[in-house]
């Protein structure tokens, strides 16, 4: 009888131990389609003002999409306490692609303008990346390639250690059964 006591208690805890591993992955962890916001880091704000020669180019800082040139122009607010971005590329259909280094940051309310001039494609005579001639104090003409950030690793909650705790009591009962 007490064996059987002992294997409904082992089961209740096992049980226990994988429901509480499966709640646990699954509000820390992120499925496959889902997208999680990014978390705001907080601080002082600082502007790039993005101006170009042809509006409706896309402006990616780093991997980032921050928007289309209109006017001119685009403004890019950015916390002065995040990770600074170092890559800006600007590009649009008929032009080469504009790619350059940032190597100016804005501090609190300052704002550090990014002039870029579009070639069109004919007039380059090429599809490869443009970079500046005379590069603005804010960027450089060197261009480079940003590696993708590596996904944040998972925990895996309690389940482990459910599963080791069920095979040591497994153990014990069959000891126990076999004296």
């Amino acid at each position: 009888m007490r064996k059987v006591f002992l294997l409904v208690l082992f089961v209740c805890f096992a049980l226990i131990g994988c429901a509480m591993a499966v709640t646990t992955a699954a509000s820390q962890t992120p499925g496959a389609n889902e997208t999680t916001a990014p978390q705001l880091i907080g601080g002082d704000i600082g502007t790039y003002l993005v101006t170009a020669n042809v509006d409706g180019a896309n402006v990616t800082f780093d991997s980032d999409y921050k928007g289309v040139i209109t006017e001119g122009q685009l403004a890019v607010s950015v916390y002065t306490t995040g990770t600074p971005y170092r890559m800006i590329t600007v590009e649009a259909p008929g032009y080469a692609v504009y790619s350059a280094n940032i190597t100016q940051y804005p501090g609190a309310n300052e704002t550090v303008e990014i002039p870029v001039t579009l070639v069109p494609l004919a007039a380059a005579n090429t599809t490869a990346v443009q970079t500046s001639a005379a590069a603005p104090a804010a960027v450089t003409s060197e261009t480079t390639t940003v590696a993708p950030a590596s996904p944040a690793p998972t925990t895996a909650g309690s389940l482990p250690f459910a599963a080791i705790g069920a095979f040591v009591v497994l153990g014990i009962i069959a000891a126990r059964s076999r004296r």
